[in-house]
């Protein structure tokens, strides 16, 4: 890799979270791995007992093994690389989240890796067009026909 110099005149950029990295500059290696449960309930109330029972191992998509990578398709290209310098404007970003990466400059290696289980607990399904959700608890246990519809 020949070095150069990043040069940026402006970044902005709200939030970087969860194994995420933001680099100017040369790197030689990088690796980041991030494995969440992402739970979203009708009762939005932290318990204490339900979070010990969360346990990784016990969801499928964090013990699968990793695929194998596909290397990329060849494409022809002409580029000119300035041999000393990287220069950016401006780079504005809302976010940056579970294991990604801004970087501005060279990289030699780079394997991240991000897992996320989503977890959702709703009464009713809050999107009807869409079947897949489908509730974990009835609206009501003493559920009763509307007026006019009992036989």
């Amino acid at each position: 890799m020949i070095p150069r110099t990043s040069e940026v005149n402006h970044i902005h950029i709200r939030s970087v979270l969860f194994s995420s990295i933001v680099n100017v500059g040369d790197t030689d290696e990088h690796t980041a791995f991030s494995r969440a449960l992402a739970i979203q309930k009708y009762e939005p109330e932290f318990n204490p007992t339900l979070a010990n029972l969360l346990d990784f191992p016990k969801y499928q998509i964090f013990t699968m093994a990793r695929p194998p990578t596909i290397p990329p398709n060849e494409v022809d290209m002409e580029s000119y690389h300035d041999p000393a310098f990287i220069k950016v404007n401006s780079i504005d970003i809302l976010g940056i989240s579970t294991a990604a990466m801004l970087h501005i400059g060279g990289i030699q290696n780079i394997d991240l890796e991000s897992r996320v289980k989503h977890v959702r607990d709703y009464r009713t399904n809050p999107d009807p067009k869409n079947l897949s959700i489908v509730p974990l608890a009835p609206v009501s246990r003493n559920h009763r026909e509307p007026k006019g519809r009992e036989e």
